[in-house]
């Protein structure tokens, strides 16, 4: 379930756990400068690869440096963002510098594959100059999606700027949740994570009953996932926050090294 703001291209999706996120689209303005500097990467690279194989002519002789030269561009125009964006959680270095991120339809990171063909696709949206087909499409799509975004099932948006502090010393003081205390499964997905982290960034700009609604939507089916007795253990003033922290304290280290 979505919907979209025409006026500050904001869209809203709701998780299965029944919360609510809210992204950013990035527009086309935004994600030119992100493409621009891509590209200028790119020949930057192409011209320090260039060097070096031209150097390599006369121990070599001409035909490996020129044959080396068409797989290195080869790879360099349409792996640069597969590897990027498939390894680096959404992000090129151009999409970084310019606060963006792709992310699936759904919310939730992409994979590797969601990069590898949403970047093969860039060949029909730059047709028939200029992008002109991925502009079309973007304009006709309420998520600004060009082609291979619509066929990956992954959207562009301005990256969260908030983050939560797993490092502070209150964050490690907290402690983490035994496997003992669990009789079920003892794992919780990323997706379940990220949805932990949207709330907690947020938790200082909505309403705190708000807060403590939607913390209580969504510990309940992470406890029962676990099979961890929920009133057990939290003995505090805001028990459903405090377990949703225990969680991230449990499980982020996964994530992280998921994400690495």
């Amino acid at each position: 379930m979505s919907a979209i703001s025409t006026v500050d291209t904001r869209t809203e999706i709701e998780t299965p756990e029944n919360v609510t996120l809210t992204f950013q689209l990035a527009g086309p303005g935004s994600r030119m400068g992100a493409y621009l500097i891509d590209f200028v990467l790119r020949l930057i690279i192409g011209w320090v690869m260039i060097f070096i194989l031209t150097s390599l002519t006369p121990i070599v002789g001409q035909g490996a440096p020129i044959g080396l030269m068409l797989v290195g561009f080869f790879l360099l125009e349409w792996g640069y963002g597969s590897l990027f964006e498939g390894l680096w959680r959404g992000q090129t270095p151009g999409k970084k510098f310019c606060g963006l991120r792709v992310i699936k339809d759904a919310g939730y990171p992409i994979s590797f594959y969601d990069a590898v063909l949403r970047n093969l696709l860039r060949a029909a949206d730059i047709l028939p100059i200029g992008y002109g087909v991925g502009l079309i499409c973007m304009s006709f799509t309420a998520r600004l999606q060009r082609i291979g975004d619509l066929a990956a099932g992954t959207m562009v948006v301005r990256n969260q700027q908030h983050r939560f502090e797993r490092d502070t010393s209150d964050f490690a003081q907290l402690d983490p949740i035994p496997a003992s205390a669990c009789f079920r499964r003892y794992a919780v997905s990323e997706r379940t994570l990220d949805v932990i982290e949207q709330l907690l960034w947020r938790r200082e700009t909505l309403p705190r009953r708000r807060v403590e609604e939607l913390a209580g939507i969504l510990a309940e089916p992470v406890a029962r996932q676990l099979g961890y007795e929920l009133n057990g253990g939290e003995a505090c003033q805001n028990p459903n926050i405090y377990f949703l922290r225990r969680v991230l304290r449990t499980f982020s280290s996964t994530r992280e090294g998921q994400a690495s």
